[in-house]
């Protein structure tokens, strides 16, 4: 109990004996540590190294590798009509439905604020189009309950792919992503692009 094993110049493991009680709290630990906390989706700390690894995956063995933004349109008008809890139910609400739609290979995070990514391993940007019209769809379906009644939101969606990306770095797969979120929501918000 105690020994460190180390593999390479990066890798330490360390050999510990721990009974099931133990065992339980370590895991808690480390989901609070790769989860936001309030919609219960991965946080961006999460979100960011595992991009860069399935990156380096999808570059290692040729495959197919996609990232999808999406973001709540006029959220500050839900959060300025409704107040604050409305806007945090709606995140929250937006988050258990995405979970539900994806796959467990996939990973799902709170990029910041209103603003959500996923990252759909061997799946082209074709796929990725697919999978934001679906969100964008169920979306449009959510509705949350507020004490003026029931509020609907949309979302804008922005999708861009390993293959589209001129560096192939996680960085510029975001900014290409999120470059064509925003167009979207220039485009009139509640749809996808994928191009351009």
């Amino acid at each position: 109990d105690g020994d460190l094993i180390q593999f390479g110049p990066q890798a330490v493991f360390r050999y510990s004996v721990a009974d099931e009680g133990q065992e339980q709290l370590l895991r808690q630990l480390y989901e609070a540590s790769v989860t936001d906390a309030l919609t219960g989706a991965n946080n961006r700390e999460h979100f960011d190294s595992q991009l860069r690894m399935e990156l380096s995956f999808a570059r290692r063995h040729g495959t197919d590798l996609s990232l999808v933004m999406f973001d709540v349109d006029h959220f500050k008008r839900v959060n300025d009509t409704h107040g604050h809890p409305v806007g945090d139910e709606v995140l929250v609400e937006i988050s258990k439905a995405t979970r539900r739609l994806v796959r467990n290979e996939d990973v799902f995070a709170r990029y910041g604020g209103e603003e959500f990514a996923l990252i759909l391993r061997g799946i082209a940007l074709d796929g990725a189009r697919v999978v934001g019209e679906r969100l964008r769809e169920r979306r449009a379906d959510l509705a949350v309950q507020t004490d003026k009644g029931q509020l609907k939101v949309t979302v804008s969606v922005g999708c861009a792919s390993f293959a589209s990306t001129p560096e192939a770095t996680a960085e510029s797969m975001v900014q290409l992503a999120d470059k064509r979120l925003y167009v979207a929501k220039r485009g009139g918000r509640n749809r996808v692009v994928a191009d351009g």
